[in-house]
């Protein structure tokens, strides 16, 4: 009687469309809000991606032990390009691109995630739209990050890294990334990177989570269970988070920020993957060679003494002549040299360009965040502090200092390896009576000399205790030492004897430690 159809008329009746066998158990499952797909977790942890019109697969993102292999809540992005998964055994969350099956960012956790949910705010004001449409400041000051090499494979699989996460999180709305777990567990996380907000006081596992679009409440359902035999008590009640919603400029600004920053660290240690690779370990050949040359050697004299000898006299022992035509050999030597000289300048060339440009775009917006930390009546109630900032300026001004240091070790480097195989080639060439061309036949001035004798000195000395901790004898490359993850001193030739610039910051330092 009030506008309800009849009870004899029949209501449409749901008709099954379409029906797919899979051949694991799903276990989650989640529409995408904006496209065709449906996004599935399987009991063997492999999370998958589908089109709902055909079912045709899209892609699939196998378990793996750095991630993680127990799937227990999935969530999509608003604007359905990016889903979030969170992993029970690793306690880990993994944010992946609609298009490929790639982690773009995962952060770890403290409890096992039973519940996400993913909001967009759609509080407006006129400081958030203006902030909105306003172009990026860091944009017009500071220069565009070159591209990494797209040659070195590793990084391939994650190149667009840096750029999608420019596309997809500091250039879109403010959303968040809310995470449920066992034992009370809830965090908030601004762009699904930004941590902005934890819940603690809560008993029992979260079932669901809602947060209003304006930030303003968060809606909880937990489970509580005595023991496993008793019967859940399932509980729903609302939190006030108006701290937020009072807050949401500075949230956004902070958000933000973050996710430059998080971004310039991304770009920063992909680089530092590129200059390993570059590197490779063919630098370590003369290591290995030297290395095997005094195991086996059973002259007492040092390798040290064997090399001067045949700078000297050019004469070498029947030992060193073996080690040099039989392991090294002529085209050996030449192919080692220029493989050095390359990887040299393509560590140099990583370091100009990406390493410093990330680092000065990464203190550029510590500073800024400094700022804002010193604001304490926009930004104290929200746990930013500007100590721990200043820590990170000081690091980040740090590692600056040790690139520029490694360029040094670099072009030091490349001039000693450049005189040492030219020398040595010539010597090599005339035991195996091979023909020497003009150009290299000259004699040696007493400055090659010199020069060749010295890097015999600094880098041929033995050093048995090397053995116990890398095996080799000899620390003849010393790039390598700035790229590897070792507890070891770095041992670096910048020569700062009789440098004013360091004399006058000695000085300073000791006024400092006086004051």
């Amino acid at each position: 009687r009030l506008g309800f159809p009849p009870r004899t008329a029949a209501m449409p009746a749901f008709r099954q469309v379409g029906e797919k066998q899979l051949p694991q158990e799903v276990v989650f499952m989640a529409w995408s809000p904006k496209r065709d797909l449906i996004a599935l977790a399987n009991r063997a942890g492999e999370v998958l991606l589908h089109r709902l019109a055909n079912f045709q697969r899209v892609w699939s993102l196998p378990p793996n032990e750095n991630t993680g292999k127990e799937v227990t809540a999935l969530a999509w992005r608003p604007d359905g390009k990016i889903l979030a998964f969170g992993l029970t055994d690793t306690k880990r969350i993994i944010l992946c691109d609609v298009e490929k099956p790639e982690s773009l960012h995962s952060f770890s956790v403290d409890s096992s995630i039973t519940y996400m949910h993913w909001m967009e705010v759609t509080e407006e004001s006129s400081v958030l739209t203006s902030f909105y449409n306003a172009e990026d400041e860091s944009n017009l000051l500071l220069p565009k990050l070159p591209a990494l090499p797209k040659k070195i494979m590793f990084v391939c699989i994650i190149i667009c890294f840096t750029v999608l996460i420019i596309t997809f999180f500091y250039f879109y709305r403010l959303n968040a990334l809310v995470l449920g777990g066992s034992c009370g567990f809830i965090e908030i996380y601004a762009y699904g990177m930004f941590k902005i907000a934890t819940v603690t006081g809560v008993a029992g596992a979260c079932r669901g989570l809602c947060l209003s679009s304006d930030l303003k409440s968060l809606s909880v359902i937990t489970e509580i269970r005595d023991s496993s035999d008793s019967e859940a008590e399932i509980t729903y009640f609302q939190l006030d988070t108006s701290l937020l919603s009072s807050y949401l400029p500075e949230v956004t600004r902070m958000a933000r920020k973050f996710t430059h920053i998080s971004t310039l660290l991304q770009y920063i240690k992909l680089s530092l993957t590129c200059m390993c690779e570059a590197w490779e370990e063919i630098l370590m050949q003369m290591d290995s060679r030297l290395t095997k040359f005094v195991q086996e050697k059973n002259t007492t004299t040092s390798v040290q003494d064997e090399f001067m000898q045949l700078l000297l006299w050019g004469k070498a022992s029947l030992e060193l002549q073996a080690l040099l035509m039989n392991q090294l050999t002529v085209k050996g030597l030449k192919k080692l040299g220029q493989s050095i000289e390359s990887s040299y300048s393509s560590i140099q060339k990583l370091v100009i360009s990406h390493l410093q440009s990330g680092s000065e775009a990464l203190l550029y917006h510590l500073s800024e965040l400094k700022g804002m930390a010193l604001w304490k009546q926009k930004y104290e109630s929200l746990g930013l502090g500007a100590s721990g900032i200043e820590e990170a300026i000081t690091a980040v001004g740090s590692f600056i200092l040790k690139a520029n240091e490694l360029l040094q070790v670099i072009d030091s480097s490349m001039k000693n390896f450049k005189a040492f195989f030219r020398w040595l080639y010539v010597a090599m060439l005339r035991m195996s009576e091979d023909h020497v061309l003009p150009e290299l036949n000259k004699v040696m001035t007493q400055k090659d000399i010199t020069f060749v004798a010295d890097f015999l000195t600094e880098h041929f000395n033995e050093a048995p205790e090397l053995y116990n901790r890398k095996g080799k004898y000899f620390n003849v490359e010393r790039v390598g030492q700035y790229l590897k993850d070792e507890d070891d001193d770095l041992v670096s030739p910048p020569n700062t004897e009789g440098n004013q610039c360091f004399f006058f910051l000695q000085i300073c330092f000791l006024i400092q430690l006086v004051t």
